[in-house]
């Protein structure tokens, strides 16, 4: 069944989650798509009377968890003495669940299952610091029930129904409570039909946490409504039209504050491709997308492009583009014109050549306006030799931007910026006003704030972004960033790069490479003495070795770069040290180490990061897994301080016919340069079902 035993990462706390929130269950994901259904023939449908109960079971849970999480802080002289705190939590849920399954009129007109679930919470909270000792126990309690219904699931015209609701209380320690509701519903209308297949989807999903106390500001809102059509009419096996239309409202009202974000979104594309030709080799594909918002953060686009492909032979090919594009995001507009134009020949097999031309203009109605049109060939390699394979690429570019009307700002929408520890984030454009950056995830649907999530700084006409170890955004993680930048009037910049990628991978499982980017920047009016040449010289060189068992390398990297310079060695390694049916362990280690000259924007340091791994898993048949991990990471930062970080975990699972156990226990530790902080957490899941009709549960 679906809902019952998504009490399993529902009712687990999850890193990142609120440290005084009560675990609870999250309504179930349930895939609506169309391949999920069975086609015709996919199986005999089962006979039987207009309604036909082929499952039912209850099922007993105990769930409970230990935290004891210490803090403490050193003493730093008169007026900043040290602090010690030791924070403790018990919690313990009991629940009863029914499950069910069967159809109506056969499994061929009407499907459901259903799941409902209730019970009681119990938990005990204690805090000791200097002078004070406190006490608490709340209790609480859940009820949660989802079901899932299919009308014709293998018919032309089918339907998907599904509805969840999950309402319980999250107790605090020494704070009101919060009562909970969270809600998915919604259904997927498919018609299957091979000349103009429609799918209709709506979905709806509801998150609202309130305080019983009228005096904090406790209140979070979270609700999302989402309509999609999709429509394909395949014409012929060569020429398709596909139409798809989006609704969707989004109300976000995060806790702790009254900010909101609510914005309606419309979105229309048609998308038309088109093969024809001798043999059908050439192909036309043409896009027009409409987006439109309202509210917060609203984000308008408008655009209209088609791209050509000639296939003149069957080594030869050239390619032909042309974009429009319209932008208004957080009042900020563009308007993007651009067209390009490529050619592709591949000589015998092992050599490729590409070639390639653009032309680009950005107009801006309340900002600068910007010209760029540049040129890029490539050649890549790719052959056998008699110590093994060797490949290299070579590429060369070439581009030339102009900016003009100086007195209005240039604009950036959805610039992505990878973070990577100990590297800040550097953004593209100089002279950038700080207060219009807007940082999102990916898919925008998550809005990062600073000083929570990242750290803004700017030095000379350079804008750095630093990741906030304590926030939301993770290592290597790559977000979109929007802004608006001050543009100097009629400046003109050349740009020259050149990127070379070698690598020869020897009979001996041994892979040496080197890899160089090299750019050079010219500006045409050196009186603009604020905005300056940024060229970039890197290098990288590196040894890996792989085995099936394992793998060793080592890298050397050289980085010139007008922002921050620096030298790094970094080394990897990772071996299965033992691999049977029942046992498996694995080890990784990685170190770096960074020296930054500091000669232009940034202090002059060094930073070495090490981190260590083991991961094991022992199986036993179907009744017993277990799995431990042990990760460490040391870093040692001549600016910051050193930081020292631990985090184990352990699982078992155990199960017996229609008994189950299931025992986490993770140990947290993390030593900063002038506190420290560490948790030890126990969980266990103990269930029983009790069939009733037909076979246990199947979960």
């Amino acid at each position: 069944m679906i809902a019952v035993l998504i009490v399993a990462t529902a009712i687990s706390r999850t890193r990142g989650d609120d440290d005084n929130a009560a675990p609870a269950s999250q309504p179930a994901d349930l895939d609506t798509t169309a391949s999920q259904f069975p086609q015709y023939g996919d199986e005999e449908p089962r006979r039987g009377g207009p309604l036909s109960l082929d499952e039912l079971s209850l099922n007993l849970q105990i769930e409970g968890e230990f935290e004891r999480r210490r803090v403490k802080t050193e003493n730093r002289g008169l007026g900043q003495p040290g602090f010690s705190q030791r924070n403790e939590s018990r919690r313990l849920y009991e629940t009863l669940g029914l499950e069910a399954r069967g159809s109506a009129f056969g499994d061929r007109v009407l499907t459901y299952d259903i799941a409902l679930r209730g019970g009681l919470t119990q938990e005990r909270y204690e805090e000791s610091r200097p002078f004070s000792h406190l006490k608490d126990s709340p209790n609480g309690s859940i009820l949660e029930y989802d079901m899932r219904f299919q009308l014709f699931p293998a018919g032309k015209l089918s339907l998907t129904a599904y509805a969840s609701q999950l309402q319980d209380r999250i107790q605090r320690p020494f704070l009101p409570s919060l009562d909970r509701r969270r809600e998915r519903y919604g259904a997927n209308l498919l018609y299957n039909d091979p000349k103009l297949p429609m799918e209709l989807t709506f979905e709806h999903l509801y998150d609202d946490v309130t305080s019983g106390s009228r005096t904090l500001v406790d209140q979070e809102e979270r609700g999302e409504d989402r309509l999609r059509y999709e429509a394909t009419w395949q014409q012929t096996e060569y020429n398709s039209l596909r139409f798809e239309y989006q609704y969707e409202r989004r109300q976000e009202q995060y806790s702790g504050t009254p900010t909101r974000f609510d914005t309606t979104r419309h979105y229309v594309s048609l998308n038309h491709a088109l093969q024809f030709g001798e043999k059908k080799k050439h192909r036309l594909d043409s896009l027009l997308r409409i987006e439109d918002e309202s509210g917060d953060l609203a984000r308008d686009a408008f655009e209209l492009s088609s791209r050509l492909r000639l296939q003149h032979n069957d080594q030869l090919f050239t390619t032909y583009g042309l974009q429009l594009l319209q932008e208004d995001f957080f009042a900020l507009e563009s308007k993007i014109v651009r067209g390009d134009w490529g050619l592709t020949h591949q000589y015998r097999d092992f050599l490729t050549t590409t070639l390639n031309v653009y032309a680009m203009n950005q107009e801006s109605n309340a900002n600068a306006d910007f010209l760029e049109a540049g040129g890029l060939i490539d050649v890549a390699f790719q052959k056998p030799n008699k110590w093994g394979q060797f490949s290299g690429n070579v590429s060369l570019q070439h581009t030339e931007s102009t900016s003009s009307d100086g007195r209005r700002d240039g604009v950036v929408v959805g610039e992505s910026v990878t973070f990577r520890d100990p590297l800040p984030a550097y953004l593209a454009r100089r002279n950038v006003n700080a207060a219009t950056i807007v940082v999102t995830d990916a898919t925008r649907l998550r809005i990062y704030l600073p000083l929570r999530d990242f750290i803004v700084q700017q030095i000379g006409d350079e804008t750095i972004l630093w990741r906030n170890a304590t926030g939301a955004i993770t290592d290597r993680q790559t977000v979109v960033v929007s802004y608006t930048y001050r543009s100097l009037e009629g400046i003109d910049v050349q740009r020259n790069r050149a990127d070379i990628r070698l690598r020869q991978r020897f009979n001996n499982d041994l892979e040496a490479y080197y890899a160089m980017s090299l750019q050079m920047e010219d500006l045409d009016r050196e009186r603009f003495l604020t905005y300056r040449e940024r060229d970039i010289q890197r290098h990288r060189l590196g040894l890996q070795y792989r085995k099936p068992r394992g793998s060793a390398g080592v890298e050397l990297e050289f980085n010139d770069d007008s922002i921050d310079p620096y030298n790094a060695v970094h080394a990897n390694g990772d071996i299965v040290l033992v691999q049977s049916a029942k046992h498996l362990l694995n080890g990784q280690a990685t170190a770096s180490f960074f020296r930054f000259d500091g000669e232009r924007l940034l202090g002059r340091r060094d930073t070495m990061l090490l981190d260590f791994g083991l991961d094991y898993r022992y199986i036993l048949g179907r009744q017993l897994e277990a799995n431990a991990k042990a990760l460490y990471r040391y870093e040692d930062d001549t600016l910051f301080g050193t930081t020292n970080g631990v985090d184990l975990t352990a699982g078992v699972t155990y199960k017996v016919g229609l008994f189950s156990l299931i025992v986490d226990l993770e140990y947290d530790a993390l030593d900063l340069p002038s506190s420290s902080d560490d948790t030890v957490a126990v969980w266990f899941k103990v269930r029983r079902d009790i069939p009733v009709i037909g076979g246990a549960s199947r979960r």
